[in-house]
């Protein structure tokens, strides 16, 4: 359905002219603003190639005149400023001062991209090259990120993929949201450190561990599935953050990688999925039913 088709207009009560919250209605051209916003991280998107680059710019325009339509708020209610000291070296430190801020603290998670777009976040997927999972682009007008995400990945890939963006997002802002985070190994150590700690915090597997009194030398392949899928990771990455917490054997963390790219090479995909694909960036869906009601 077209975008002048979803509603006849402005709603009734005024909320779309909010300066303050929402997001104005304006004359600027829509390609000035596209090119208004920055990269965070290594990727740009004026470094994509032409059909996935002009895709991006259609998902945000229409997103953006969605969020315009239904007069809804465009600042974020997480905060994105957190201090460079932390931003810049401890990825474990930030991963928990984000948490604590959203109000989740070592809760166990799902699915993490929801908790961004209900805080605010706004989040588009389109065709992007293989080689790119997810970017991030700043929008400083409204103080807030726009992360991109590729589709056809897995939910567990894609999820963990927009932590990373995410995290250079959080890098970017504590640097004064002026130079991108580079591509280099330490700071892509950082980025996966902290989607790591993000999507996985250490004191909820520990008292995973605790609760179902289970060893590093004592778990085995059904129960890694079981629980990773609580997280909305892969069964590498689980078992990855396992073995850094001192919570699983080395040898087992091996072993569970063998099998599970034997897995992936015979059927394809991630074993024992999370299936987040109803609920995959929903904000956008949500906007269009609600101008659909109007």
């Amino acid at each position: 359905m077209p975008l002048a088709e979803l509603a006849g207009g402005p709603p009734a009560d005024g909320t779309a002219s909010r300066p303050a919250a929402t997001n104005p209605e304006t004359t600027e051209d829509e390609t000035d603003f596209v090119s208004s916003l920055r990269p965070v991280g290594a990727t740009a998107l004026a470094d994509l190639p032409p059909a996935p680059r002009a895709q991006v710019r259609r998902r945000i325009l229409e997103y953006r005149e969605l969020e315009r339509r239904a007069g809804v708020p465009v600042l974020p209610s997480l905060p994105l400023d957190y201090p460079s000291e932390i931003a810049a070296g401890d990825a474990e430190a930030l991963a928990g001062a984000v948490r604590r801020a959203a109000g989740i603290a070592d809760a166990v998670l799902f699915d993490s991209i929801a908790l961004l777009e209900n805080k605010g976040l706004r989040v588009v997927a389109a065709d992007l090259p293989e080689a790119v999972d997810a970017f991030a682009l700043w929008d400083g007008a409204a103080r807030n990120v726009w992360l991109v995400l590729r589709k056809g990945a897995t939910d567990e890939r894609q999820q963990f993929r927009a932590m990373c963006a995410f995290a250079d997002a959080l890098r970017f802002v504590a640097g004064g949201a002026r130079t991108p985070v580079g591509d280099a190994p330490a700071d892509r150590a950082f980025a996966k450190a902290f989607a790591a700690a993000f999507l996985m915090p250490a004191a909820a597997l520990r008292e995973l561990c605790y609760r179902l009194a289970v060893r590093p030398d004592g778990w085995n392949w059904e129960l890694l599935l079981r629980e990773k899928k609580r997280y909305g990771v892969s069964a590498e990455t689980f078992a990855r953050r396992l073995e850094a917490l001192e919570l699983l054997r080395p040898s087992l963390r091996q072993e569970f990688a063998r099998r599970a790219r034997a897995w992936t090479a015979e059927h394809g995909g991630e074993p024992n999925p999370s299936h987040r694909k109803e609920l995959r960036h929903s904000r956008f869906g949500d906007l269009k039913a609600l101008l659909e009601l109007r």
